[in-house]
């Protein structure tokens, strides 16, 4: 388990993941995305750049932002183009750029404060392949009352739902109290 401390004091806490993962510390705004916050990106510590590994292209974002609101479907599925457009160095203005990412999101469950979610995101790979390709996408959203913040949770990978790279993946978790802070 570890714990990140931000300089904005804001935190978020990881569950299941240990020092091999990899750690990319992004700040909002950033990505095409007006939100203040930060995002933590973590990627596992073999394979994730190679395309033949079980975990090519999967890993797991969270952010955690000021929107003091539930986000909605079609807002989740807009930062994911956002982030993948931006990830990918994508001038969205040309349409005719086949890199250009698509996202479709669907609400599964909602628990007390956490709405789940599932869907896909067709993006582009400019670190491997320099092919199209989908994601998966698994969405966590806690929407923290008391702090008036929102907390998500994506997971990530080509691997259908069913494969065993989501084993691994369904076990990552924020710690218990991502809201009190």
């Amino acid at each position: 388990m570890f714990n990140f401390y931000f300089r904005t004091k804001q935190r978020v806490q990881f569950n299941k993941i240990d020092s091999t993962w990899g750690q990319e510390v992004i700040r909002f705004p950033a990505r095409d995305m007006d939100y203040i916050g930060v995002g933590d990106i973590r990627f596992p510590p073999n394979g994730w750049i190679k395309p033949e590994h079980t975990f090519f292209w999967s890993y797991t974002y969270a952010w955690s932002i000021d929107v003091n609101r539930k986000i909605s479907t079609s807002e989740l599925e807009l930062d994911l183009e956002k982030y993948f457009n931006s990830l990918n160095r994508v001038d969205v203005t040309n349409k005719n750029d086949k890199r250009i990412a698509t996202a479709t999101v669907s609400k599964i469950k909602r628990n007390k404060s956490v709405t789940f979610y599932e869907g896909k995101v067709h993006t582009y790979d400019r670190f491997a392949t320099n092919k199209r390709f989908t994601l998966n996408v698994k969405i966590k959203s806690h929407f923290c009352i008391k702090t008036q913040k929102t907390v998500l949770l994506f997971t990530f990978s080509p691997k259908e739902f069913k494969h065993e790279v989501w084993k691994t993946l369904n076990e990552i978790e924020l710690e218990k109290g991502v809201c009190k802070h």
